[in-house]
């Protein structure tokens, strides 16, 4: 799996320094600690990209507020809320700035990091409402980037204390791709006030990942260069059902459960190490890896209130990740140590998210802003400040027909291998997301 191909590249990095006479033990655990935390967040939890501007200018919600074709991911009784046929699409732009500090003390400390940026489309669907002589009957069709991976950091070491021959240690990692969610959906009135609606999700995605790492010796002839390369490759399936209740003109609330959602992955690596004092290229052309991921239950439940020109909305959305379930084709690849992990450092985990519009009917525009909070499902030990983002965006009504809704987030999070810590990962994310809606 990545983290453990990741350990075993620096593993053997370390073994090589040990013949050389670089005893780096107590770094080599902690390093390996981290990558743990960086897979656990990135690969299998996954960050929810977002597929809407609307829904994360107001705090990324969704659960009631959905009333659109983005109701195929956030909640499929949404959609029977749609009374004209609309053809949707977006676009996202994604900025990260990344800093890793290893602290050691006094001069040693060294501050390091990559930023990255990425333009992709994030979102397509079709919904269409189907004539009835009372209630409400539509299905939506779509294919929505559910999650990403794109990631990067940089890490410098001072090791001049620890070894007369060399004097610094780099490594580089770029992280990138997405998972996709291709979606058939319907929603029925079931009631005046209550409506039902399930989603049917195919599922598939990659995930790029590239390191580089250089321990530099005092003479050239002792430097020691990796490079790893990993490639992943998913596919799976999944549902969501939920239902829309209306108390009242006023209030409206929303729940939503997300079923077990299986993903087969087959991984492919290819790594090669030059260790330049001993003229000798170790190349691994392609290691291949299969392993299957099941994901947990996963809940969601909506409040929204209209008040005149103003909409306020709330979700909480639980999940408990220490359910997470990972088999392998092959046993001998795992030994058991990805269950270990889970059991030991996998938890429950509540993301909270608040926003509001507020409408101006004469000029048909609409303002929004919104906060969220969403943990990371690992335990604290890992953890420096858990992710949040504040939120704020419009929307536009053009000729009636058409929408544009544009989204501004920015937030982040910091991450650390024990407590108290030496190496600390500092992540801050800007993300610009604009919506295309055509209505008949």
């Amino acid at each position: 799996m990545l983290y453990q191909q990741r350990a075993v590249c620096r593993t053997a990095i370390i073994l090589l320094v040990l013949l050389a006479g670089f005893a780096f033990r107590c770094q080599t655990a902690s390093a390996q600690a981290y990558d743990d935390v960086g897979l656990f967040q990135e690969t299998i939890n996954s960050d929810f990209f977002g597929v809407d501007a609307r829904a994360m200018s107001m705090g990324n919600t969704g659960v009631v507020s959905a009333r659109d074709g983005s109701g195929i991911i956030y909640n499929p009784a949404n959609l029977a809320r749609v009374r004209r046929i609309e053809f949707r699409g977006g676009l996202s732009h994604l900025r990260t700035k990344n800093e890793t500090t290893y602290d050691a003390g006094g001069a040693h400390e060294r501050n390091d990091g990559l930023d990255l940026r990425k333009t992709r489309i994030n979102a397509v669907s079709l919904t269409i409402p189907v004539p009835t002589y009372r209630g409400s009957l539509v299905f939506g069709f779509g294919v929505h980037r559910v999650g990403s991976y794109d990631r990067a950091r940089a890490l410098s070491i001072d090791v001049g204390d620890v070894s007369p021959d060399y004097y610094d240690y780099t490594e580089r990692e770029t992280e990138a791709g997405g998972l996709w969610k291709w979606t058939a959906a319907g929603a029925i009135d079931i009631s005046p006030r209550l409506a039902a609606g399930l989603s049917l999700h195919l599922l598939t995605g990659k995930d790029k990942f590239g390191m580089t790492s250089q321990l530099v010796g005092l003479d050239a002839s002792q430097t020691i260069t990796e490079l790893h390369d990993i490639d992943i490759d998913y596919v799976g399936a999944g549902a969501d059902a939920g239902l829309n209740y209306s108390f009242s003109p006023v209030w409206t609330a929303g729940l939503v459960v997300s079923t077990p959602t299986y993903l087969s992955a087959e991984e492919h690596s290819v790594r090669d190490l030059d260790t330049a004092f001993s003229n000798y290229i170790w190349n691994t052309e392609d290691a291949i890896s299969n392993y299957a991921l099941t994901r947990p239950f996963s809940f969601g439940l909506g409040l929204s209130g209209q008040f005149e020109r103003i909409l306020v909305v709330g979700d909480m959305h639980y999940t408990d990740w220490s359910q997470l379930d990972i088999n392998y084709d092959d046993p001998s690849l795992s030994e058991g140590q990805d269950t270990e992990f889970i059991l030991d450092n996998l938890k429950e985990a509540v993301s909270l998210h608040v926003g509001a519009e507020f409408l101006f009917p004469e000029q048909g525009v609409t303002v929004r802003a919104g906060y969220f909070l969403d943990p990371l499902p690992i335990d604290g030990k890992f953890i420096d400040s858990n992710r949040q983002y504040f939120t704020a965006g419009a929307g536009f009504l053009i000729d009636r027909v058409m929408t544009l809704d544009l989204a501004y987030v920015h937030g982040g999070y910091k991450l650390r291998d024990f407590d108290p810590g030496s190496y600390f990962s500092d992540y801050k994310v800007n993300r610009i997301f604009a919506t295309f809606a055509y209505r008949i």
